[in-house]
């Protein structure tokens, strides 16, 4: 090899290089922003969705239908 084709292959490599590290900064980024999304502090100040339907029965305060339960049933999941 000449010279001139060591000091071209010296700049393609450098070029390569850098892109490289472009590259691997910008999935770093990426992946902390997701790590973040997903493992995060969430908020449960979120708005409800009205279409969506609740698990629970919020206008229940809870015992009115526990009358009609046997005893140890009772507030079994309150």
């Amino acid at each position: 090899m000449t010279d001139k084709d060591t000091s071209a292959l010296i700049e393609t490599l450098k070029a390569t290089n850098e892109e490289l590290l472009n590259q691997v900064a910008l999935l770093t980024e990426q992946v902390e922003y997701l790590t973040r999304k997903l493992y995060g502090k969430s908020s449960e100040k979120n708005v409800a969705n009205t279409n969506q339907l609740s698990l629970f029965d919020e206008y229940k305060t809870g015992g009115e239908d526990d009358k009609d339960l046997p005893s140890h049933y009772r507030n079994y999941y309150l």
